[in-house]
């Protein structure tokens, strides 16, 4: 496993908050935030989940999610604009190993991070969910994936 601050290989891990968002450190790096409580060894890897952004239960209608993409679009829009991730970091008061985490997608950015990022950079980084109303075709036979994708 690897500290995701200093990317030092280790077999013990803490979970830690730094910045806003909760980090798993080694327990060097551990003194850049405040300890939350010791991980478990993992042997097998993490299944990346797209991000919810709503802390409360989802309800499909309202929901919020981060666009794909985001990492590249928040680099393009940055270089654009003239600035080296350093200049950046510095402009929206950031660590810069932050910037190249989510600029790479490692990392995805917490409320407050994605509402520096959007106005700063005068973009949208966020995407409502459309619940969309299924209406079956009339079917003769079996049902068949066909029946229930609509390909846009």
């Amino acid at each position: 496993m690897e500290c995701a601050i200093c990317g030092k290989k280790t077999n013990k891990l803490f979970k830690a908050m730094i910045e806003g968002s909760v980090q798993e450190v080694c327990e060097s790096c551990l003194k850049y935030g405040q300890k939350i409580e010791e991980s478990l060894i993992r042997e097998e890897p993490i299944i990346k989940k797209s991000i919810f952004l709503n802390t409360k239960e989802p309800d499909l209608e309202e929901d919020i999610f981060l666009i794909e993409n985001y990492g590249r679009i928040i680099q393009e829009k940055r270089k654009n604009m003239g600035l080296n991730r350093k200049e950046f970091a510095k402009k929206i008061n950031e660590k810069e190993s932050i910037i190249r985490r989510i600029e790479s997608e490692e990392m995805k950015p917490d409320k407050s991070l994605l509402y520096k990022l959007e106005k700063f950079l005068n973009i949208n980084l966020q995407e409502k969910y459309e619940k969309r109303k299924f209406t079956p075709k009339k079917i003769k036979g079996e049902l068949t994936i066909g029946d229930i994708i609509e390909i846009e």
